[in-house]
């Protein structure tokens, strides 16, 4: 899908310039913020993301590839942490990519990813299936094996279609580790079938869509609001394909999300 396709219009952006560490400070409408890396690691959240996200409860949506977990269980951790965001304002790339798969005309899809979603997949209507699936759904699943590689593999072979919740390799991990994403399955399933490129659609960053839904939840342009994030590929390509500002923490920079809450707050 085009930018030009969703009406965005292309504006100039200022990613890692600002907040008081180049130009003029932004002073963004409302934040849109990565989980994975970002607000949390290991689902722990991290120093600065209770601040910032108490500070903008109301103008905020979690953006995130996460294809693991559903909405309101990572609307169950904010909570434990006294943090009131709604489901409906996290945006995860898995279950954006069921939602997806099950507002179209594709009726038996097979879903490689945790059975939390299959569950969810199952109540939005779709009939899973292992075999002769219209649409392979490919997520984050920690139980992947050779099987479902090779099902999937021919099912594509044989005309499927193919969803992809996003293309991340990885996530950082607790302790500095690294955790394997759908990315990397992907990797696997395209060399299984021997197609490059194959032809599939993404849900996840950086392509526009969490970025404009996100918008439309929060009724504002892209321009008009702050992307937050660790991943120059998904965070900050994402958010410069919309038009909208960003900011990155960690990486060469050594911004932190402390560092970056306060500058919001004075900006």
């Amino acid at each position: 899908m085009s930018v030009a396709s969703l009406g965005v219009r292309r504006a100039p952006v200022r990613c890692d310039a600002s907040l008081g560490f180049g130009e003029a400070p932004l002073r963004p409408r409302a934040l849109l913020v990565d989980w994975d890396g970002c607000l949390a690691i290991g689902n722990r959240l991290q120093p600065g993301a209770a601040s910032l996200l108490s500070c903008w409860q109301g103008r905020v949506v979690i953006v995130s590839n996460n294809s693991t977990h559903l909405p309101h269980q990572i609307a169950r951790i904010l909570d434990d942490a006294g943090l009131a965001i709604p489901a409906d304002r996290i945006l995860l790339a898995g279950y954006e990519t069921i939602r997806i798969a099950a507002e179209s005309s594709w009726r038996r899809a097979m879903i490689l990813g945790d059975p939390r979603l299959r569950a969810a997949a199952r109540a939005l209507g779709i009939s899973v299936a292992r075999e002769a699936p219209e649409v392979v759904v490919l997520l984050r699943d920690t139980r992947f094996t050779f099987r479902q590689l090779e099902r999937a593999a021919n099912a594509i072979l044989r005309g499927a279609a193919l969803l992809v919740s996003n293309a991340d390799l990885n996530h950082p991990g607790p302790g500095g580790e690294v955790v394997p994403e759908t990315g990397a399955l992907l990797a696997a399933l395209l060399a299984a079938t021997g197609k490059r490129p194959l032809d599939y659609q993404l849900v996840g960053k950086p392509s526009p869509r969490l970025f404009m839904r996100a918008c439309d939840l929060l009724d504002i342009p892209p321009e008009d609001a702050l992307m937050i994030g660790d991943n120059p590929d998904t965070d900050v390509a994402g958010a410069a394909a919309v038009g909208m500002p960003c900011v990155t923490i960690g990486g060469a920079a050594g911004r932190t999300l402390e560092s970056v809450a306060a500058s919001l707050r004075t900006a």
